[in-house]
C-alpha cells in the first residue's frame, strides 16, 4: 500500500494512504498520479465537491452496526485534513500539490 503525501505552502503535509487519497482525489475530478496540483483557480471547485460528498454520507451513528465494536473511518474524517489544508491554501492563494 503506497502512500501520498498532500503539501502546500498555507499548511502541514498531509500522509495518506494512496486509497484513500485516490478516493478523495476522484471526488475533485483529479486523477490519482505520482504528482499533481490543485492550482489556487482550482480550490474553490474541488473543496465544495469535497463538501457535498461530505454532506451526502449518513449522520455517524446512523448504521445498525455492533455498537461494541469500533465505528468505521468514514469519509468526514478522511477528507477533513484535506478540506482544512484547501481552506487555508484559498486564505493564502497557494496551490496543493501531492506526490507518492
Amino acid at each position: 500500500m503506497a502512500l501520498l503525501m498532500f503539501r502546500s505552502r498555507a499548511a502541514s503535509e498531509i500522509l495518506m494512504q494512496s486509497e484513500n487519497a485516490g478516493r478523495l482525489l476522484a471526488i475533485m475530478g483529479k486523477p490519482l498520479t505520482e504528482r499533481g496540483v490543485i492550482g489556487n483557480d482550482q480550490i474553490d471547485a474541488a473543496l465544495a465537491a469535497l463538501e457535498a460528498a461530505v454532506a451526502l454520507e449518513p449522520a455517524a451513528g446512523a448504521t445498525d452496526a455492533d455498537p461494541s465494536q469500533p465505528a468505521p473511518v468514514g469519509l468526514r474524517q478522511r477528507a477533513y485534513p484535506l478540506m482544512e489544508m484547501l481552506r487555508a491554501a484559498r486564505r493564502r492563494q497557494v496551490d496543493v500539490t501531492w506526490g507518492i
